[in-house]
């Protein structure tokens, strides 16, 4: 058994009904041989039975801490009265197998159950319930770890009173994990999560009864000083087995449930110190030190802040939940996986998952799976991400060629932070639990790409978009150079690999075969439709430069103004010039010349750069006049409109960074550099249809020439060089060799900017203003930490120089957040909203839909709420304040990863700040009911409201984000019912705006913020009165959307809000009760909305009465 045990079999062993001196021999050998003792008996214990358990045990109990897995409390069957009479047929004891048991004493029993009959008619129970109560009380025979027991049975027992409440309190979901623990120190591991769990539902069991007027009985009274005493109890039986070395020593495990247990250790203890008992931390830090001593492995430091406790995830049906919603569970081993099949150690798969983890949790996009958490410990090391699932685990929802747009996006993301796949292969493809059409990308098997040794500029070109750039410089002249079969974690490899990834999928999806293909067939599958075909197998061409880029699958994936979708008749021009550009509405005849005009209405050297994107433009449309000997002509004219309406979104676009109009020279330099990059784009995408069209051959190829990326060591010196040395060849080159006349532009952009870094007076006096040398600051430490490679080296030794001199001006400058967008990657779209302290957009990030949200400065708000009159002295002081309040709101925005609460991708807290955020759906949750109730075949809104079910579900979820942000210690402190938003999959109820809320609590804003935004009738009387908000605040507010919500007014409708102000602040008084709500729910929202906060119920109480409440 000790082999079995320590090559982690099995936990422990133990005995069935021996005798206690059997049992002592058997420890002593073990002792004497270094072997692992018996931990336990399993003896037949009832009342019947007591001698063994009760007497000759007890020796056991002292010296070795035996414990005990009790059977038959029944006696067979005896202690029902069922055999008093004899034995009928067909029972147990008329088996031939229970023969021995019979000859046994059977008819002594009998008699003695017969005495015990007249017993327990007397108190007035069965004797099968007097039985089991006579083993109850008997110490010996009690869990040794019963934490939680009484609650449990607090619980069952008023449930059966009350079968109302039989869907909710539901204590053994979240104590299962914890029960099921086979091993004793990782249950120690464990003491503050549980009792956390036990603290909060006594709580809420106190509620309900609250809530249902019941009268507080007894038991009900008593539950804290129960738990108290199992605390207690458990503490003394965990400080015998640190006396005992031996049991500790078996207790501790191998090295890996060592490093597990400290981790764990470590974890709860910080996360719960608030509320453990003094000699509960005592014994947490004495096992702590003993594992240590032990094991000589130290933890320096915290754990990461992903990290999750294999017992903070729930597991119910085959289904994974984290903070009461659904997730997906994915191991890390697979990432270590070789040819070999050589198994690998546990420090391996421990590093490799904290390296996973560590690089999927930067990651913030709406088409890469958020991670939520993972556990690099234990056996087998999980991370847990949003709920998606690969499209190969179910074949129906693999039927979708939907999903492709997000991948690639997602794909377009990783590329530009220099993140590719090791093994890209279908797996890698998720799609969004019950939303097919959304497609993202695991965060699993993600390695930095390869880049060739001259990628500095030339990098920074494609950084976003094109593939070329990382492509082999001979890819055209050698098919066989890129190694197919081999990944090699560079971008074109991705790319390939994701071509593949397609028609694999789709080949199984479509039952041609389970079979995955290395390379694609010559001629195209009846499984895929002309169009798929083109897509994919340019996504897997040989040459990388002539695969499709991830900016080329967004436009052919669009499903917007598609004429071959719109019309099935759909027969295209046989001239270009008759095709339409759908976003302009005009033929690509009258569409040219506007794109003209636009551009030259476009400043700077970007504008000269779009010029020659026209150019090109012009060249290619005269080639394409005529269809002879293009090849593709069709694909490649649509391929051009596509260009033409990419080119006429560029010119009309509003970046936030002209909207913000910065003056400062730094922040328009940085602006030119993703400027630029748009232009390569276009540039790109033209060399994609001439190489398409095969009219490469037409134009001159291009010579050798010094490409930006060769500066590495350079000054401005070598920049200029290289200018001289294109300059002299410009004007011989075909209008089609672009990156000589695109270099110059983009070299002019750099060498002003060295020049000015360098200048480093002048830089200091253009940067004076406080405000506007953090934004050039943050601006400079991103470009040169996050676009690092899209400069040649001068300019990062210049960027760095000019970053220590304005640290000498000012103080040093802070780190770059990982939440910082700069400004100039945002572009702004259609209004939506406005008030008094922000405006909000659609927009997009990365090619992918947002919503942007614009904090107009305290001072002007201040301003415009009093009717223009001037800022005060003390309004530079209050921006001041505001802005480090923005910032500690984005700090903890961006680590909120539940799907209840709008998600925040990144924000700028310089210049005028800004979130971005996902586009979730601006609506009341009055207006969705309306939505949902009217959508029902059927269903009279008007005559009925909205739906109970609806309403509730709504509420529910509602609530379970407020919760979640409680938790962490973030109080909304401006509920209302249009701040609680759809989802875009029109299901998933989501909590926004408390981002936008943190200029009303800052300084003297806060009560001015209340007129603007008419949030009076939700507030708690606290925070009307002046007092900061806390959690009860909420849980107030809250109750006031729960009473919106049912009663489809709002709260005091009708009353302006001085007179709203008075009624609750000076009578304490709450809004009438509306005849929707029944007495439930109105009790409900009164010990929510009481008027002292320590008098309001738990929003855990809340919470968990509409989960019960919404079946009824």
């Amino acid at each position: 058994m000790s082999y079995v045990i320590k090559r982690g079999w099995a936990f422990y062993w133990g005995t069935s009904e021996w005798s206690a001196q059997d049992i002592i021999e058997a420890c002593e050998i073990a002792d004497r041989l270094g072997l692992v003792r018996p931990a336990f008996d399993q003896p037949q214990y009832h009342i019947l039975e007591r001698s063994s358990v009760e007497l000759e045990y007890e020796i056991l109990y002292k010296k070795y801490g035996y414990g005990l897995t009790t059977w038959s409390p029944l006696a067979f069957g005896i202690l029902t009265g069922k055999y008093s009479k004899g034995i009928p047929e067909g029972s147990r004891l008329s088996m031939s197998s229970y023969m021995n048991y019979v000859a046994d004493g059977f008819e002594v029993k009998v008699a003695k159950a017969d005495k015990l009959t007249a017993i327990a008619k007397e108190i007035g129970c069965t004797l099968a319930q007097l039985a089991i109560a006579c083993n109850r009380p008997q110490k010996v025979i009690k869990t040794p770890d019963r934490l939680g027991d009484y609650l449990v049975a607090l619980r069952n027992d008023f449930i059966l009173q009350h079968s109302v409440c039989r869907r909710g309190l539901n204590l053994s979901s979240q104590l299962n994990a914890y029960e099921s623990e086979t091993r004793v120190l990782l249950k120690l591991a464990a003491t503050g999560r549980v009792v956390n769990i036990l603290l909060r539902f006594g709580r809420v069991v106190e509620s309900y009864m609250e809530v249902m007027e019941l009268e507080k009985t007894a038991e009900v009274t008593q539950w804290r000083e129960q738990l108290s005493s199992e605390r207690q109890e458990r503490v003394l039986r965990f400080q015998q087995i640190i006396s005992d070395e031996q049991r500790l020593l078996e207790a501790m495990g191998d090295d890996t449930q060592q490093m597990e247990l400290l981790t764990l250790l470590k974890h709860d203890m910080t996360m719960y110190h608030s509320i453990l008992a003094p000699e509960e931390l005592d014994v947490m830090s004495d096992v702590y030190d003993e594992v240590v001593r032990h094991s000589e492995f130290v933890l320096v430091g915290k754990p990461p802040s992903w990290f999750l406790s294999p017992h903070d995830l729930l597991c119910e049906n085959g289904s994974y939940y984290l903070d009461a919603v659904r997730v997906s569970k994915c191991t890390t081993g697979e990432v270590l996986q070789t040819g070999s099949g050589d198994p690998t150690s546990w420090e391996e798969e421990e590093e490799a998952c904290l390296r996973q983890a560590t690089v999927w949790a930067d990651l913030n996009h709406p088409h890469v799976a958020k991670m939520l958490g993972a556990c690099h410990i234990g056996k087998e090391p999980f991370v847990v991400h949003e709920p998606a699932e690969p499209l190969v685990s179910n074949r129906a929802s693999a039927q979708s060629w939907e999903p492709l747009l997000g991948w690639a996006l997602g794909l377009q993301y990783l590329h530009e932070r220099e993140l590719g796949y090791k093994n890209f292969d279908d797996s890698r493809l998720l799609a969004r639990h019950h939303v097919t059409a959304s497609g993202v990308l695991s965060g699993l098997g993600l390695v930095p790409v390869k880049r060739q040794t001259s990628a500095s500029l030339r990098r920074g070109v494609s950084n976003t978009f094109s593939m070329v750039a990382l492509a082999a410089e001979d890819g055209n002249d050698d098919e066989n150079q890129h190694e197919l079969h081999t990944p090699t974690w560079s971008v074109p490899s991705d790319i390939f690999a994701f071509g593949l990834a397609i028609y694999n999928t789709r080949q199984w999806v479509s039952m041609y075969g389970n079979e995955k293909v290395p390379v694609l067939p010559q001629e195209p599958p009846q499984f895929l439709s002309d169009r798929e075909w083109d897509l994919v197998d340019r996504m897997c061409a040989r040459a990388p430069d002539r695969r499709v880029t991830p900016v080329d699958l967004s436009v052919s994936l669009n499903p917007e103004d598609d004429p071959a979708e719109e019309h099935e008749a759909y027969k295209p021009p046989d001239n270009i010039d008759d095709f339409i550009v759908p976003k302009m509405n005009v033929k690509v005849v009258k569409a040219m010349p506007h794109l003209q005009q636009k551009y030259k209405e476009t400043p700077g050297t970007n504008g000269t750069m779009l010029q020659h994107v026209i150019g090109r433009l012009a060249g290619l449309r005269a080639q394409l006049q005529s269809r002879e000997n293009i090849k593709e002509a069709t694909t490649v004219m649509e391929g051009f409109v596509g260009v033409l309406d990419m080119l006429y979104d560029q010119l009309r676009r509003r970046d936030l960074g002209k909207e913000q109009s910065s003056s400062s020279v730094v922040a328009s330099f940085c602006a030119s550099r993703a400027a630029a990059q748009k232009v390569a784009i276009f540039h790109h995408e033209i060399d994609r249809l001439l190489t398409l069209a095969d009219l490469r051959d037409v134009s001159a190829s291009a010579p050798t020439h010094v490409a930006l990326a060769d500066i590495h060591e350079g000054s401005s010196e070598s920049i200029d060089i290289a200018c001289d040395t294109q300059d002299a060849i410009l004007d011989t080159r075909d209008i089609h060799d672009w990156q000589l006349k695109w270099s110059k532009a983009r070299r002019e952009q750099l060498r002003s900017f060295q020049t000015c870094l360098k200048d480093t007076e002048e830089l200091k006096r253009q940067l004076s203003d406080p405000k506007t040398r953090l934004e050039a600051q943050m601006l400079l430490q991103f470009e040169l930490h996050k676009r690092r490679s899209s400069y040649p080296n001068s300019v990062l030794k210049a960027m760095s120089l000019a970053l220590s001199v304005l640290d000498t001006v000012g103080g040093s400058s802070e780190v770059v957040p990982s939440w910082f967008i700069p400004p100039y990657e945002v572009v702004l779209g259609k209004h939506i909203a406005q008030g008094g302290f922000g405006d909000v957009y659609y927009g997009k990030w990365f090619d992918t839909e947002v919503v942007v949200k614009i904090l107009k400065s305290q001072a002007s708000a201040t301003s415009s709420s009093k009717g223009g009159s001037p800022p005060t002295s003390c309004s530079g002081s209050n921006e001041e304040d505001a802005m480090e309040l923005f910032r500690r709101e984005a700090d903890h925005w961006f680590m909120l990863n539940h799907q209840n609460v709008v998600h925040l991708y990144g924000a700028c807290h310089v210049g005028t700040p800004f979130f971005v955020c996902e586009p979730a759906k601006s609506t009341s949750l009055n207006s969705h009911v309306k939505e949902l109730a009217c959508a029902r075949p059927g269903y009279n809104y008007e005559e009925k409201g909205g739906d109970p079910a609806d309403i509730m579900r709504c509420l529910v979820l509602a609530g379970i984000g407020l919760k979640y942000l409680h938790e962490r210690g973030i109080v909304h402190c401006d509920l209302k019912g249009n701040n609680f938003m759809v989802g875009t999959d029109g299901k998933t109820i989501k909590l926004g705006d408390f981002g936008m809320s943190v200029l009303k609590r800052s300084g003297k804003g806060r009560h001015t913020a209340h007129a603007i935004a008419g949030a009076v009738p939700w507030k708690a009387p606290e925070y009307l009165k002046g007092d900061d908000p806390t959690v009860m605040s909420d849980v107030y507010g809250f109750g006031m959307c729960i009473l919106e919500l049912i009663s489809g007014t709002f709260p005091w409708a009708g009353l302006p809000e001085a007179a709203v102000k008075f009624h609750v602040t000076k009578r304490k008084a709450l809004p009438p009760r509306s005849k929707k709500l029944n007495d439930l729910q109105w009790n409900l929202i009164q010990h929510m909305c009481c008027y002292e906060p320590s008098e309001r119920i738990s929003l855990d109480a809340v919470v968990d009465m509409l989960h019960t409440f919404r079946f009824e």
